[in-house]
């Protein structure tokens, strides 16, 4: 009797929350692999640094070889990351065996890293790494990723007289100027970040001589058009980095097209003489946005809450907002009335759908902006929040506390 494909199952996942944003994955993987003819053992995809992986872990003669593998290559695109397997011993930490591979590069021409003699078979056997279950306990590490895209852009051909026909684009006008000036629109292939496609568009002002040129820069999104995302990136141009946008942040519309900045010079001073322009974009984080309406009065829709991870619906008035996430699982936002404070209450309505003998992890944030006050948000308090769902009738919900009294909120 044939049996099915046997699986690394993840059980456990813990963020660390440190400066290199290294997160721990937990597998358990079957005892079987010690027996010969094993086939290789793969895990399910997972993500991390909004990129997609899966470990897979291959039986020799004498080793058990383990590996990381990117399943989400783009070409152009460069993943650099720190990553660590582990395999568990019951009797104490200090006999756990482990590997460490540093600064590794993936890329589609090289998607898969680890070693093929990670731990001998005989060691597992002797020294006490198989659970009670009989199963092997093995933690992955990631660590300290770079998500880096580089491609060669072709400039527009100069005219002899040392001005360039073209549009002039302003950023006020960026959706006019994506069409009327198409024949002078730079675009990057495609690139995969945060389960969605991107690219980056220059625009070229040739309507001036090259000293006093411009070029408007925009970062777009091609898929995932059902929410807002904020979105962090950084953009580099020249060989020799001629121009360094720094850290950025934009809010992309449900459109996908982010607002364009423009840089002083002309790309042509850019590329320094040469026919192509460098340009990097590394991409730093994407989250998905909702904006739900809430009242902290039930007659009375004065305040907006934000939510990062989430995309809702408005309900302008109402002390309760109904949202959905990115895998169109329903939620509640409730604003909570009964103490000094303004809290929340988050509910997972849809928990029951979480499949039976599986549990979903599942981060978010929350920041208010009021309505007739100052635009700027305001977090709530002990954010980022994260939790572990499992199948069940109902959710009890989740509170969370905010700085912000009633009285305040609700007056006029």
């Amino acid at each position: 009797m044939s049996r099915g494909p046997t699986m690394a199952k993840l059980c456990r996942f813990v963020k660390l929350n440190d400066r290199f944003n290294a997160q721990v994955f937990t597998f358990m993987l079957p005892g079987r692999i010690l027996r010969e003819f094993t086939p290789d053992i793969y895990s399910k995809d997972f993500v991390y640094g909004y990129q997609k992986w899966n470990v897979s872990f291959v039986r020799t003669d004498r080793h058990i070889g383990a590996f990381l593998k990117l399943q989400s290559p783009s070409q152009g695109l460069r993943c650099r990351l720190d990553f660590s397997f582990t395999v568990v011993n019951r009797d104490h930490f200090t006999k756990n065996v482990s590997f460490i591979e540093k600064s590794c590069e993936f890329s589609p021409e090289a998607s898969v890293f680890g070693r093929k003699t990670f731990i001998e078979i005989e060691d597992l056997l002797k020294r006490n790494f198989l659970q009670e279950s009989g199963e092997l306990l093995l933690e992955v590490e990631m660590r300290n990723i770079h998500s880096i895209y580089e491609c060669f852009m072709r400039l527009p051909k100069e005219s002899s007289s040392g001005n360039h026909h073209g549009h002039n684009y302003h950023a006020t006008n960026h959706h006019n100027s994506r069409h009327d000036g198409y024949e002078d629109r730079m675009e990057s292939t495609y690139f995969m970040f945060g389960l969605s496609d991107w690219s980056i568009s220059l625009f070229p002002d040739n309507s001036v001589a090259e000293a006093d040129g411009s070029v408007e820069v925009q970062l777009q999104r091609h898929t995932s058009f059902d929410h807002l995302c904020y979105v962090r990136y950084r953009i580099i141009l020249g060989d020799e980095g001629t121009f360094d946008s720094g850290d950025l942040e934009q809010v992309l519309d449900a459109s996908g097209v982010g607002e364009p900045f423009t840089i002083g010079a002309s790309v042509y001073r850019l590329a320094r003489g040469r026919s192509t322009l460098r340009v990097k974009v590394e991409m730093i984080s994407v989250v998905s946005v909702s904006e739900v309406y809430l009242s902290a009065v039930p007659s009375i829709g004065n305040s907006r809450s934000t939510s990062s991870g989430l995309t809702g619906s408005h309900m302008g008035g109402a002390a309760r907002a109904h949202c959905y996430d990115r895998d169109k699982q329903a939620w509640i936002l409730e604003a909570d009335l009964t103490g000094k404070y303004l809290a929340l209450r988050l509910f997972y309505t849809d928990i029951s759908h979480v499949p039976r003998k599986f549990s979903r992890y599942v981060g978010w944030n929350i920041r208010l902006v009021s309505r007739g006050g100052s635009p700027r948000p305001k977090r709530t308090l002990d954010g980022p929040y994260s939790k572990y769902y499992v199948q069940q009738e109902a959710d009890d919900g989740y509170v969370i506390r905010t700085d912000l009294l009633l009285d305040e909120v609700s007056s006029p």
